[in-house]
């Protein structure tokens, strides 16, 4: 046992800390929340290596306002996806836990993945909690993955804790399946058209430039345009490229920075139709991960408190914030949902009748399963509406390389009929 300070507030909002002895720095929390208290930091107390993996996490997320995610794409969220129902069955059939996990492993066909499970197994042999020898893995293993699974073994729940984190991965992979097929045709259209374009400035549009340039008198205006554009791209590409790659760096470096991405969130969620879409998409992520922490017996600060971070649109993690504020001021759930600026009416008032009548995990049963719908129905809204804007902008290059061309084949033919 490690002794650890831990800091924290009571219910009346006093500051205070207490020395405990722990196995960890996640343990010394969950006993001070257990206590209904709010724990604000831990300190280690005899030992500053104990713990040194979550300290980082903590510093990390402090620094960049970003939870730690699962890095490689998506077949590294479908092996841990895969994962987490294998463990799942693991702990519900009674297997020890470092045998199944070095079963689980000798199964799993990612590499990357198979080495972190034997390190797992390797952790908890040491004497770790499976929360703790997770945590080690954080390619693999985000935040909420970590905090869920600690407090499930904090309440005895493993089992029911990794097969609703399995249904949470489920959700998540759906999501983005739906929006991934939704912008698939738009995204091969868009490419289509701006490959055309490239190639109707490099190859094509060179071939009429001399023709051109012998007209007597002035070029018409969408004329000169596409001669410039073809020039540049043609002859001073080496310039050209650069300032291309450049602008689009300068773009995802801008959008890492909090103050942007602070102005930009809230715009984002206004849009019309998209708007709608992405709200509809972290509705069911806040109901999904509030209903899985508490399912996991978290506390309703600390499950807001992951919830939060799991928020990367920075203006629904400020009201989630927010509500987690009100909680520790001593409010009730439903007035720190009221609290709230993008949450939707219906989550509210849902969330309020849940609240009194004493069944809040129906409702967010009932507001999960709404939300997909409209997840679904927003997709399928923002497919049929991408295909005319597209069609639209399609027409309009067109039209503008036919003008570009042959206004002044017209003015030659005009020439030599006068002739």
């Amino acid at each position: 046992m490690a002794k650890f300070v831990v800091h924290y507030a009571d219910l009346s909002g006093k500051l205070s800390s207490r020395v405990l002895e722990a196995k960890s720095e996640r343990a010394a929390l969950a006993q001070i929340e257990a206590g209904g208290l709010t724990p604000i930091r831990v300190e280690s107390g005899e030992n500053e290596t104990v713990g040194r993996s979550a300290k980082t996490a903590k510093a990390s997320t402090t620094r960049t306002g970003r939870i730690r995610t699962i890095k490689g794409g998506w077949a590294r969220r479908r092996a841990t996806m895969d994962f987490t129902h294998q463990l799942a069955a693991v702990a519900e059939s009674g297997i020890p836990i470092i045998a199944g996990l070095k079963a689980v492993a000798e199964q799993t066909r990612n590499a990357d993945l198979r080495a972190a499970v034997y390190r797992i197994a390797s952790r908890v042999e040491g004497g770790k909690s499976l929360a703790d020898a997770l945590d080690g893995e954080p390619d693999f293993f985000p935040d909420i993955f970590i905090k869920t699974v600690a407090a499930g073994e904090a309440a005895g729940k493993v089992p029911e804790v990794l097969l609703a984190l399995a249904r949470y991965q489920e959700q998540e992979a759906d999501t983005r399946g739906q929006i991934r097929s939704a912008l698939l045709y738009p995204t091969l259209v868009a490419g289509s058209l701006v490959l055309a374009t490239a190639f109707m400035l490099v190859f094509v549009v060179p071939q009429f430039v001399a023709m051109f340039e012998k007209f007597e008198g002035r070029l018409p205006l969408p004329t000169r345009i596409l001669m410039a554009v073809s020039s540049a791209i043609t002859q001073h590409y080496l310039i050209v490229l650069p300032i291309l790659v450049a602008t689009g760096f300068v773009i995802r470096r801008l959008l890492t920075y909090s103050s942007v991405r602070a102005w930009l969130d809230p715009r984002l969620l206004s849009l019309p139709v998209f708007g709608n879409l992405l709200l509809g998409v972290y509705m069911v992520r806040l109901v999904e991960l509030l209903d899985l922490l508490m399912q996991a017996a978290l506390p309703i600060t600390q499950s807001l408190r992951v919830t939060a971070d799991s928020m990367t649109n920075r203006a629904l993690k400020q009201d989630v914030r927010t509500m987690l504020r009100a909680v520790e001021g001593g409010r009730s759930l439903t007035e720190a949902f009221n609290e709230a600026r993008w949450l939707t009416p219906l989550v509210k008032r849902m969330l309020a009748i849940g609240e009194y009548a004493g069944r809040t995990d129906q409702i967010f049963a009932y507001l999960r399963k709404y939300y997909a719908t409209q997840t679904q129905r927003s997709v399928k809204l923002l497919s049929t509406l991408v295909e005319p804007v597209l069609v639209g902008g399609l027409a309009v290059v067109v039209l503008f390389f036919a003008l570009a061309i042959f206004l002044p084949m017209w003015k030659l033919l005009k020439l030599v009929g006068s002739a």
